[in-house]
């Protein structure tokens, strides 16, 4: 529950705005009994991100207030697409004339600001507020549960995603792996649970390919449930744990992590190498804490900052690509306020990040000289030349946790 200094310091408003907004029906909080003071729940918080996040794609609040109710009038979004378009036309104009005015004053005009997708921000800016409210308002449009996933974490874009993914997926499902890692680093991981040997049901989410799957099945008497929500990939793994007769080990199941079919206290060890961030870290441990013994370990990797300042175009692109990145101590504290001990922190190793970006550059070599060039490939080629200039400024954070029983 939040308080109205609450709501006006997490979305950067007036406390006047906020009662506007609560006098024209936008938002209805509740009253505190006692007190009479107003309470907003995290429904209120997600529906006023997104009421933020409208206005700064240039919606009125009426037209927001439609939106949200799902009347997506085509003769009013059309309307105010001209509205924008001649706002940018007069834009262009003033700017083309500012410049030709610097070249006449100086001599030379000034440097041209490189491009960026500006749909691709606004998307990462309503992700970083509230992936839950991002979540939601993409599924109001008719989205599907995936898709709006894939929308809000990979294409950034409502207009071409599907031929966007299509190329996303014909890179990843060619990879040996879908993310950094290793054998080895999955190993170095689960050597570190004390008695694991009487690990028996694990839970693998955001499994890809299953590569971590078989390392923990060739190390451990446990069942394995390897979870994705990517049909491919669970086929590429069936055909490896057939070949290496693990059938009886390891069961894949189609399925998406925000909504696990599974009971509470299910599973002695949870394993997510790289997938957190698709429910945002902090959501994730608090979920899947609850499918944990008492006792029982979560193992996840996750994107962290190595550096307070980092080089402009590294954090321009990871604004984008997971605006809720910060530091190994942070991640630590976020999880031993979840109700974790934190067994381990460490690093993965460097050399994992510079196996998996030259996997990837080899299937995009090979797939564009039978495809051409593809705004995926090239979104994926930008993220290589990223790592490989700028790598040893982030990287990822593997963190073993144990659940904390309450006394």
């Amino acid at each position: 529950m939040y308080h109205v200094s609450d709501i006006t310091r997490r979305l950067g408003i007036a406390r006047s705005t906020l009662l506007y907004y609560q006098r024209i029906g936008l938002v209805s909080p509740a009253r505190d009994e006692e007190n009479g003071y107003r309470i907003y729940s995290e429904s209120d918080l997600e529906r006023l991100v997104t009421i933020r996040c409208l206005q700064r794609a240039g919606f009125s609040l009426t037209q927001c207030q439609k939106c949200l109710e799902g009347k997506m009038d085509a003769a009013m979004l059309r309307e105010q697409l001209l509205v924008i378009e001649r706002e940018i036309l007069h834009l262009k104009t003033a700017g083309s004339v500012l410049r030709a005015l610097c070249h006449r004053a100086e001599g030379k005009a000034p440097p041209e600001t490189p491009g960026k997708n500006p749909l691709k921000l606004w998307h990462a800016t309503f992700e970083k507020e509230s992936p839950q409210a991002h979540l939601k308002w993409l599924q109001a449009l008719g989205f599907s549960e995936k898709t709006a996933t894939q929308i809000r974490c990979v294409s950034r874009n409502m207009e071409n995603h599907e031929v966007y993914m299509e190329d996303f997926f014909k890179v990843f499902e060619t990879m040996k792996r879908q993310g950094p890692g290793s054998r080895q680093a999955t190993l170095s991981a689960f050597r570190k649970i004390e008695n694991s040997a009487a690990i028996r049901n694990i839970l693998e989410i955001g499994c890809g390919k299953g590569e971590a799957a078989l390392t923990l099945a060739g190390v451990s008497e446990a069942r394995i449930t390897a979870v994705d929500n990517h049909g491919p990939f669970l086929d590429a793994l069936k055909r490896k744990f057939t070949e290496k007769k693990l059938s009886h080990r390891i069961q894949p199941l189609v399925a998406s992590m925000l909504s696990l079919p599974f009971e509470d206290k299910s599973f002695d060890l949870i394993w997510c190498e790289g997938a957190a961030y698709i429910m945002g870290f902090e959501k994730a441990l608090a979920t899947w804490k609850k499918l944990l013994i008492p006792e029982g370990h979560l193992f996840v990797s996750d994107a962290i900052w190595l550096t307070d300042t980092p080089s402009a175009p590294c954090k321009e692109l990871w604004d984008v690509e997971y605006p809720g990145m910060c530091r190994l101590e942070d991640r630590c504290s976020q999880a031993e306020k979840a109700g974790y001990l934190v067994v381990d922190a460490s690093l993965l190793p460097r050399q994992d990040w510079q196996d998996f970006y030259d996997d990837m550059e080899k299937v995009l070599l090979d797939l564009e000289d039978s495809l051409g060039e593809r705004p995926a490939f090239q979104d994926l080629k930008e993220e290589i030349a990223m790592n490989r200039q700028y790598g040893d400024e982030y990287g990822y954070a593997c963190l073993l946790l144990q659940k904390k029983t309450l006394i």
